[in-house]
């Protein structure tokens, strides 16, 4: 059988994508592992990774949205709970590290942009709600280089309104392939100009722009589909999805103790089983990768040595 996890043997190392999900970045005990996953895979690799807000916080973001309806009161509650949501996580795995001070800098200006967001409008949809989800992700992303940082692994923070451009169609945007392949093409070639000084990108998913700059979002669970779309403009090596279970599964092991884990998953019955919501992840997200052949390799946070579930493509017949 064809390794299609093999690395590549080019003088530049390949670039792979690490997406972790809410639960991988919502608690310190991930995070931790997270950044540890990273100080491993700079070894022999260039990590791009695209983080989604922590576990929870869009929910509690879409109901802020709706309840705070212009209201000063409702608006600067929902932010507090907001940043105490993170400024304690941020405290959890920084620590007094001078990080956790440059953090706090980021984490305040950003509930500034959300308060604002919240209190401006009495009724909070279309590209005023998406403000507001996109802040989940925007407050992460910076957390999650600070963490790569303080461990001694450079990171840079990325907001991807500057990279997958959508059309306008807020809460369910979708991305415009051509203009966003080119965007993170162009993006990258400045990014890495040092191959000595290798930095990790770490990009926010979930979120995207209009061609005037507008925030949009790419729908729940649109993290994935960041990811893979980051994935194929930048032909990667493969996407990793680091999440809370040990791989895929025939059933939900949560409600079907007989389910069995799969070790690995053709392309074909994959794209299948997530565009009927089988898999937990945006149902679009298979589709760019499936057409380069780009392998995805599904792994737990919580137990990174775990061998985990490989999506590949179906080897032709002989």
């Amino acid at each position: 059988m064809h390794d299609w996890f093999a690395s590549s043997a080019d003088d530049n190392p390949p670039v792979r994508v690490f997406k972790f999900g809410g639960t991988s970045v919502g608690e310190a005990e991930p995070l931790q592992n997270a950044a540890g996953i990273l100080q491993d895979a700079v070894v022999d690799c260039q990590p791009v990774v695209v983080v989604s807000a922590a576990a929870g916080v869009t929910d509690d973001l879409v109901r802020a949205a709706a309840d705070s309806r212009g209201d000063r009161a409702t608006a600067n509650a929902w932010v507090r709970d907001i940043g105490r949501h993170y400024r304690t996580l941020a405290q959890d795995v920084l620590g007094d590290a001078p990080a956790c001070t440059q953090y706090e800098t980021v984490l305040k200006a950003e509930l500034s942009e959300l308060r604002r967001a919240l209190q401006t409008a009495r009724s909070i949809d279309g590209a005023a709600r998406d403000a507001v989800l996109a802040s989940g992700e925007r407050l992460m992303a910076p957390l999650f280089a600070a963490v790569l940082n303080t461990e001694g692994c450079p990171a840079q923070p990325v907001d991807a309104t500057a990279l997958l451009r959508t059309d306008d169609t807020h809460g369910d945007a979708t991305v415009q392939w051509t203009e966003t392949k080119t965007r993170i093409q162009e993006w990258f070639a400045e990014f890495s100009t040092d191959p000595s000084s290798l930095v990790v990108p770490v990009i926010t998913g979930f979120i995207g722009s209009t061609t005037d700059g507008t925030t949009t979002t790419i729908g729940r669970g649109g993290s994935d589909l960041s990811a893979a779309v980051i994935a194929r403009a930048m032909d990667a090596e493969r996407l990793e999805r680091w999440t809370d279970v040990e791989g895929l599964y025939t059933r939900d092991p949560a409600t079907h103790p007989d389910a069995q884990q799969l070790d690995e998953l053709d392309f074909e019955q994959a794209r299948t089983w997530t565009k009927a919501g089988r898999l937990g992840m945006h149902p679009s997200t298979l589709d760019p990768l499936a057409s380069a052949d780009i392998p995805v390799h599904v792994r737990c946070t919580y137990h990174p040595d775990a061998p985990g579930t490989r999506i590949i493509p179906a080897v032709p017949a002989r």
